[in-house]
């Protein structure tokens, strides 16, 4: 059974937690739902005018469903690893596979989705009964999609990491996982500058020596920068280390995930 995947028994796997981690998810989203449901209320009390713009409630929503995906692990599978309370876990009649695979969508993609959902429906109601106080719809709000699609590995890979640091971690998870995050971002920056101001020298400071303005807000902005194309050699440099980001980071801390997911002893 261990390494098997059967359907009906995921579904029965995947009904069982789902309803044991509904109170947590719920509460949750209750209390990041009162925010703007309070911010309203405060509006309308003191008879304010001012009109809260999509882009700031569009913010909102995106961090608040970050958030989500990030604290889900910690929150819903806190005791997965315990050695003792733990044990109840392993004891369920379902493979590692099915295991994992309804950890990773409860807590990936269920618990931001509930999250980014309560929150929209939220704010569709504040914004159809007093539309001059909550301007627009932030769901057909452009900015919501670009947002999304400009940082959609940002947006995976540090639940990834979150999944990864619940199952190694036994105790003081969320704080060793975010300084584990915070370093190998840091090695990872610190790698791109050697590359770029170290092995690429010469060909940075003719660059500067353009006098060329670039907007770059990720990484993906150099790859898709033509004023690199004259520069094979930092053009390569660049499409490689956003595979690395956008591809092999997400991957490989999923894959580290579950392979610490079956090796797990108690």
């Amino acid at each position: 059974m261990n390494n098997s995947f059967h359907i009906k028994r995921f579904g029965k796997l995947f009904s069982k937690e789902l309803s044991e981690r509904a109170p947590i998810i719920l509460k949750f989203c209750a209390i990041v739902v009162l925010l703007p449901i309070a911010l309203w209320i405060t509006l309308l009390i003191f008879n304010n005018t001012t009109s809260i713009s999509t882009s700031g409630r569009v913010m909102y929503l995106v961090t608040v469903t970050f958030i989500s995906a990030v604290a889900a692990p910690f929150n819903l599978y806190k005791s997965y690893n315990h050695r003792k309370k733990g044990l109840d876990y392993v004891s369920l009649p379902a493979s590692i596979n099915e295991k994992f695979l309804s950890m990773t969508i409860i807590s990936m993609i269920v618990m931001p989705l509930i999250t980014f959902l309560s929150v929209v429906t939220t704010d569709t109601l504040i914004h159809t009964i007093t539309p001059s106080l909550f301007e627009g719809s932030i769901f057909y709000d452009s900015k919501l999609s670009v947002t999304l699609f400009n940082n959609g590995s940002d947006i995976v890979i540090l639940p990834a990491i979150c999944l990864f640091g619940n199952l190694l971690f036994r105790s003081n998870k969320g704080l060793k996982t975010l300084l584990t995050a915070a370093t190998i971002y840091t090695v990872f920056i610190m790698i791109v500058a050697f590359i770029f101001l170290v092995l690429f020298k010469n060909q940075i400071e003719e660059i500067n020596g353009l006098h060329i303005d670039m907007k770059i807000d990720k990484l993906s902005d150099l790859t898709s920068n033509s004023l690199f194309d004259g520069y094979p050699g930092i053009k390569f440099t660049i499409i490689l280390m956003s595979v690395v980001y956008n591809y092999i980071f997400p991957v490989g801390f999923m894959a580290a995930a579950y392979y610490r997911f079956k090796t797990l002893e108690y």
